[in-house]
């Protein structure tokens, strides 16, 4: 496993596939950064994998985060550049 990027924030994606480990993490806060999927989105299958993959990627993360110490703080989603981006604060507990 590879030493934590500075931070505070984190794709949900790197810390699910291992690349990022926060157990050493140093600070008492982070944030999970679980930005929408690109593409184009056909039919209402696509729709609602566009729409929730993002939500149960940050889950899972939050729920990964949680068994290493780590609680839910806050989470919000925020348009950046027509990117939605949820956000889920964490403090160390």
């Amino acid at each position: 496993m590879n030493a934590p990027a500075p931070g505070p924030v984190f794709d949900v994606i790197a810390v699910l596939n291992g690349v990022v480990d926060l157990r050493s993490y140093p600070r008492r806060n982070l944030v999970l950064s679980s930005p929408q999927t690109g593409g184009f989105v056909f039919g209402s299958a696509g729709y609602q994998r566009a729409i929730f993959e993002p939500v149960v990627h940050l889950v899972n993360g939050i729920e990964l985060l949680e068994s290493q110490s780590w609680e839910l703080v806050s989470v919000v989603e925020r348009n950046i550049e027509n990117v939605y981006y949820m956000l889920a604060f964490m403090r160390r507990a």
